[in-house]
């Protein structure tokens, strides 16, 4: 969810200064922080197009030590998704602190950090793919994503990987970079 469907970073950045004021050590530590933050540009119609071709997951982390983001995040998906049968993500939602310990065979993990076991989807044994949202500024709602993830829907040859590979054979995207190469925010 945060960074990816939800503009979460720049509000925790710019909280950041101010967690004395709430009694915390960081500003994802906020009570209520996460209810009320705005989708980011294109992500609501982008899902609802990708629910066409893709049995859609959310799949999100919520800090320990800040219980009201657990619930939060849940009004959140219903406010802009709905709470019944027609949204996607009706009873489709895991929060763990390991995204890793819930990669399944042949799925995708759109996410835009590395952190939590987000990059170990990245499993060629069970064709597991992690995608970077944003590392390449093509790869997002307002722009190539949801077309670029609908020709992978599409592609049907074989593998996962093989269907991403054939999807990205001419655009040339860059879907990740290194995990080593990733720098996390100060407060983090």
């Amino acid at each position: 969810m945060d960074n990816t469907l939800v503009d979460t970073l720049s509000v925790l950045n710019a909280e950041s200064q101010n967690v004395q004021k709430y009694n915390v050590k960081k500003p994802d530590q906020i009570p209520g922080i996460f209810r009320h933050l705005k989708p980011l540009p294109g992500a609501i119609g982008g899902v609802k197009e990708l629910a066409k071709h893709f049995d859609l997951y959310i799949l999100s982390t919520a800090p320990w030590e800040n219980p009201s983001s657990w619930q939060d995040k849940i009004e959140w998906l219903t406010d802009y998704f709905g709470n019944d049968i027609n949204s996607p993500f009706y009873k489709k939602v895991v929060m763990t602190h390991k995204k890793n310990l819930v990669k399944m065979p042949n799925s995708l993990l759109l996410d835009d950090r590395p952190y939590h076991g987000a990059s170990d989807w990245d499993d060629a044994k069970i064709d597991s793919f992690w995608l970077q949202y944003g590392y390449d500024d093509q790869l997002v709602w307002t722009e190539k994503l949801v077309p670029f993830l609908i020709s992978i829907a599409n592609a049907n040859e074989g593998t996962l990987r093989e269907d991403i590979a054939l999807a990205n054979k001419t655009n040339q995207y860059q879907l990740r970079h290194a995990t080593t190469e990733f720098k996390k925010e100060s407060w983090e």
